[in-house]
């Protein structure tokens, strides 16, 4: 099977105030690969997994997980991906 499990396609995010998070970021994460996203703080890696969650919408491109494309189908993509946060912060009431 050559499907990706997670295909960025051209994606863009630009926050209110013109703040650009995001440029036309392209590519594949195959099937059975470990994948780590890497970069510099500001560099939009939150941005990007936070899109694929359905948590910030994205301003330009396509997405998709295990082929389901996060606007057409995002309830099924979202039920294909998890996400655990680097730091949980707990309300104590």
């Amino acid at each position: 099977m050559s499907e990706a499990a997670i295909r960025i396609d051209a994606v863009s995010k630009t926050y209110a105030g013109g703040k650009q998070a995001l440029d036309n970021v392209s590519f594949d994460v195959p099937r059975g690969q470990i994948f780590g996203l890497l970069g510099p703080n500001g560099a939009g890696k939150s941005t990007l997994i936070n899109i694929l969650a359905g948590l910030v919408n994205k301003t330009g491109g396509h997405a998709s997980i295990w082929g389901f494309d996060i606007d057409a189908d995002p309830r099924n993509a979202k039920y294909s991906i998890g996400i655990v946060p680097q730091e949980i912060v707990f309300d104590p009431f």
